[in-house]
């Protein structure tokens, strides 16, 4: 077997299923793009990259899924592991850009969102989103 023969062969192999988790995973998303729409008719969608939950520490993955902003809340439902969190527009106490989160960066400004949990603790939350200028402003306005 020829090296051209090989090389293309290895990367049949590691492409393909790459390739297929990417197609799968997108379409799982756009499954639950289209659900969310139907329960939140009237809300914003965002896609979102989750960073984390303070609280919950450093060793938590980061995950894809849907950012929902409503009247009364903001939520976020992660595609996989399928999760979902809800943190109540009053309960807010500020959003602002950072940089990096939880020790986690992509060079990108990421949305961040401090909030008090029901039990009137301060938590965070932070999401790299399309346009975090755009979507502060839309939260700062909802939150009024």
């Amino acid at each position: 077997m020829t090296p051209v023969i090989l090389v293309i062969l290895i990367l049949l192999v590691t492409l393909v299923p790459i390739a297929i988790v990417l197609w799968r995973v997108r379409a799982a998303a756009r499954v639950q793009a289209e659900a969310l729409q139907q329960r939140f008719p009237n809300a914003t969608l965002v896609p979102a990259n989750f960073f984390g939950q303070e609280s919950a520490g450093v060793t938590q993955l980061r995950g894809n899924g849907m950012l929902v902003l409503t009247d009364t809340e903001l939520y976020f439902e992660r595609l996989w592991p399928r999760r979902e969190y809800r943190i109540p527009l009053a309960a807010i106490e500020a959003v602002e850009t950072a940089h990096s989160f939880l020790g986690k960066t992509n060079f990108q400004p990421l949305l961040k969102v401090t909030f008090r949990t029901h039990n009137g603790q301060i938590d965070a939350m932070a999401w790299l989103v399309p346009d975090v200028e755009g979507l502060k402003r839309t939260l700062e306005t909802a939150r009024r």
